[in-house]
């Protein structure tokens, strides 16, 4: 992963965190929550070899 995805992967939990913050309904708050974490796990990933799993053909 290039690491512009990363910075875009990053920035987007950062705005899902802002959004699950200020959601005032609390089934909302928890997806924000959870792309959060998606959005995490992705930045953290990076460039790691043997995870073609991600690659759609």
């Amino acid at each position: 992963m290039s690491e512009q995805d990363r910075i875009y992967f990053a920035r987007r939990a950062a705005e899902e965190e802002k959004l699950a913050q200020e959601a005032s309904d609390p089934s909302a708050a928890e997806v924000h929550k959870k792309l959060q974490r998606a959005y995490i796990e992705r930045a953290s990933m990076g460039d790691r070899p043997g995870l073609d799993h991600d690659i759609v053909a």
